[in-house]
């Protein structure tokens, strides 16, 4: 192989290599930077439309509010070293008997977190179940995950379809806790119970094997107060701004907001919503009021009022974002209002106010009064945002509606997890997949530059053999023909006139001249130009050069096979005349003997003197043994040399017949 060829097959190999160690390569995160990867593959080209649709619909459903916008956190339970021997349980008291069509786990979060964070604490197994009794010495189970670990929901609320059953305890038993700094623990940031559109675990009585009572973050009650990380039930969709002001002025003695329902509805619940200031600065639960008292009532003027929430002894917490719900039994009323305690002038804000009467909003749209100083606050705020449907930070939604959208992004959240996950698979495939059509690439390529090369060697070499010819021809017809008229004049003047050494000389010359034309016509490979073969080149060879010698011809060659490349018959010509040469000139020899044989497929030279030897110690390079040796290595033969002083030289070409056939030779 040539020093080129070899080159070029190591660029190949090192092409290879850096192929191979970019498809190796982890492919997190790289997900970006392989697209052009589905070329290779179908199904991964298919994974990632599956992809892009997914997040279209999950871009669809809009971007969730998330954050703790409320001190209150929800339920902890105990952090303890090891797993308690019985399943801690958590249950809930509903106060009576009711319909429940869904059961929701909201987890619990860590202050403000991205949508992305791991839950906080969530169970990795439980159960859930209802029944009539506390003791649940006959329950129903609803939900069971207790076989396998719960996919870490994030922060979307898990949601349990009960198909309408009723009761009026629900527990959650815990058969695997969450694990965090090796301490066993789990934690929930509420739980919902759904009658309609209706939320009946507002308030209900909480009880639990152990809990953790870090009071206003962790306690019981925190379960069931309507605050969690999840806000307000809302689409994402603002307003310029959103929210009443109401605050004393010169005819009232004190601030309210009223609603008049139009008629008397049995009333089931009230949610209030605090203002989230948003222009200028970002402040949850702006101005809501820290002492007030929210009553119903059939006169227009409240002589017939009922309190229904009493927050008027003591400061009431801040609810962020959070809907207050105050669940109303068995009261009928035409009016809603909002107020202040006599003697409380402060001014005051809420975004709005929902009033629930057979699962409907009797409120949306009905008409509003508040005590307001029109001197202080624009027209363009007007009362009727207190009951338009939209809060601070978006669309109000009933809750089944808003948990049907958490259900529908958990479940694309998944599947894109899946799809991720899938592609990651499919992705490394790909990759290999590419490595193989990279490595044939880069074989069939090496060997098309190959191929190329050896055609335009071939090629090269049809040229010289071509442009060897029509110098031989040249020669031939010029040259050859001048030698051959010299040589005739010269045999002629030789026979008229004998006894001139002057022509004699001139006809002998003239005749060696014409053998060494023969012979380099011979080398170039101008055979049909040449005329004999090698083994009659070699007789004239001998002739010329050891004519003072006793020559024999042990194995005597006739005829070589005709198969064998130009080439090596031009080196092993060119072998023996060095080889005569240094007899000639140095073995001071009487007898040469030759001996040409092929035999068991490897073709021999040995060509023996009687001369005087040499000491191939200190004989190393001289006498033309260097060029030999190369001619013999160019062959892809050896050559072997026999020697002492005074016991003439013994010298061996030996070179395998398959060498000498066509090109056969080594570089």
């Amino acid at each position: 192989m040539t020093s080129f060829g070899r080159a070029l097959w190591f660029s190949a190999i090192l092409a290879c290599a850096t192929i191979l160690a970019d498809a190796t390569q982890t492919p997190a995160a790289e997900q970006s930077n392989d697209r052009w990867l589905s070329i290779f593959s179908q199904e991964l080209g298919q994974l990632d439309q599956e992809r892009s649709q997914l997040i279209l619909d999950l871009t669809a459903l809009g971007a969730p509010v998330i954050g703790q916008t409320a001190p209150q956190f929800g339920y902890q339970h105990t952090r303890v070293s090891r797993p308690p021997l019985t399943p801690p349980w958590l249950q809930i008291d509903l106060g009576q008997s009711q319909r429940i069509d869904r059961i929701v786990l909201i987890p619990a979060v860590l202050d403000w977190q991205a949508d992305s964070k791991r839950t906080y604490g969530f169970p990795l197994r439980f159960r859930v179940d209802i029944a009539e009794h506390p003791d649940f010495t006959q329950p129903t189970l609803v939900a069971d995950f207790i076989n396998d670990d719960l996919p870490d929901p994030g922060i979307a609320p898990v949601s349990i379809s009960v198909q309408q059953q009723t009761a009026r305890y629900v527990r959650i038993t815990v058969t695997k806790l969450a694990v965090e700094n090796d301490q066993h623990f789990f934690a929930l940031a509420e739980m919902l119970v759904l009658s309609g559109k209706r939320n009946i675990a507002i308030g209900a009585k909480v009880s639990a094997t152990a809990a953790l009572n870090i009071p206003p973050r962790w306690v019981n009650e925190n379960l069931v107060d309507g605050r969690t990380p999840l806000g307000p039930p809302i689409r994402v969709e603002l307003l310029p701004w959103d929210g009443l002001f109401a605050g004393t002025n010169k005819d009232d003695a004190f601030s309210f907001m009223s609603i008049d329902l139009g008629q008397t509805y049995a009333l089931q619940e009230i949610r209030l919503y605090a203002t989230h200031a948003r222009l200028g600065a970002d402040i949850p639960g702006f101005s809501f009021p820290a002492r007030f008292l929210v009553e119903v009532a059939n006169e227009i003027d409240f002589s017939d009022a009922t309190v229904v929430l009493d927050a008027s002894a003591e400061d009431y917490h801040n609810p962020g974002d959070n809907a207050i719900t105050i669940p109303i039994h068995s009261k009928s009323a035409h009016y809603v209002r909002v107020r202040l305690p006599d003697g409380n002038d402060a001014r005051f804000s809420l975004s709005e106010i929902e009033v629930y009467a057979n699962d409907i909003n009797v409120a949306r749209d009905k008409t509003v009064t508040a005590s307001r100083d029109p001197s202080k606050y624009s027209s363009a705020w007007p009362r009727s945002l207190l009951v338009d449907g939209f809060i601070s930070y978006g669309r109000l939604l009933e809750l089944p509606t808003w948990l049907d959208l958490w259900d529908e992004r958990l479940r694309l959240t998944q599947a894109i997890d899946r799809v991720d996950h899938q592609r990651v698979k499919i992705a490394e495939q790909a990759r290999v997949r590419l490595w193989w059509i990279m490595l044939i690439g880069a074989v069939v390529g090496v060997g098309i530059v190959g191929g190329w090369m050896m055609r335009q060697r071939r090629r090269r070499t049809q040229e010289l053999d071509s442009l060897r010819r029509r110098m031989a021809r040249d020669m031939h017809d010029e040259i050859g023909s001048n030698l051959a008229a010299i040589a005739r004049l010269s045999e002629v003047s030789v026979g008229a006139d004998a006894t001139s050494d002057d022509w004699q000389e001139v006809h002998r010359i003239a005749g060696e001249s014409m053998d060494g034309m023969r012979e380099v016509l011979w080398l170039a490979g101008a055979r049909e130009e040449a005329g004999p073969e090698l083994t009659t080149h070699m007789k004239r060879l001998v002739q010329r050069l050891l004519s003072g010698h006793d020559v024999r011809w042990l194995t005597p060659l006739d005829t070589l096979p005709s198969n064998w490349s130009s080439v090596a018959r031009r080196e092993i010509f060119l072998f023996c005349k060095e080889s005569f040469a240094n007899i000639v000139r140095h073995a001071q020899a009487r007898v040469v003997e030759l001996d040409m044989m092929v035999n068991d497929g490897i073709f021999r030279i040995v060509i023996r003197d009687d001369g005087i030897g040499y000491d191939p110690e200190t004989v190393r390079r001289g006498m033309g043994l260097h060029s030999l040796h190369e001619r013999a290595r160019t062959l892809g033969g050896t050559m072997s040399v026999a020697t002492s002083p005074g016991n003439g030289t013994r010298l061996q070409l030996s070179v395998p017949v398959a060498k000498l056939i066509a090109t056969g030779m080594v570089n």
